[in-house]
């Protein structure tokens, strides 16, 4: 018999919403195999994304990327890590040149985790360029697939 605290406090709703918050973890792989995009409470670290506008991405980056580029134009963004209990998520675009003294990329021909997409080309992370992305637009870039930890690679600049 459930005592009056327990009744008060909403014992029963609270497990409900566990069992949901557990069920929905479980079955997102499932998900992920056929989703096309991705709301932001389903994003996890190593996520890749196509389709940011260059103009949007110079927004979000206070001109620090896209300035050279076709403004209607897009760039693939990659997910670095969950703000605030995924509140919201860090990212950085991607670019097909190499970036500053340490260049991290994904090479090109890995297959992606869930989808299986390979990369169509090499793409270097411009993680010297992180920002948070805004979840009124995450759900609207092509969600590819997951880096596996293990294919992204990295290496020091020649002459450094």
């Amino acid at each position: 018999m459930m005592g009056k605290a327990a009744k008060i406090f909403g014992y029963d709703d609270l497990w409900k919403e566990q069992l949901a918050v557990f069920v929905a973890e479980k079955n997102s792989d499932l998900i992920l195999e056929s989703a096309k995009s991705l709301p932001l409470e389903y994003w996890r670290k190593n996520f890749f994304f196509k389709g940011a506008l260059n103009r949007k991405l110079r927004k979000w980056t206070c001109a620090r990327f896209g300035d050279n580029t076709n403004p209607e134009g897009t760039h693939p963004v990659f997910a670095l890590k969950p703000i605030c209990s995924n509140a919201g998520f860090k990212v950085c675009p991607c670019s097909s040149a190499p970036q500053g003294k340490y260049s991290r990329w994904i090479k090109k021909g890995t297959p992606l985790l869930y989808t299986g997409i390979l990369m169509d080309k090499k793409s270097f992370l411009v993680e010297r360029i992180q920002f948070n992305i805004p979840s009124s637009e995450a759900g609207k870039l092509n969600f590819l697939g997951e880096v596996p930890e293990e294919a992204i690679r990295s290496r020091l600049k020649k002459g450094q």
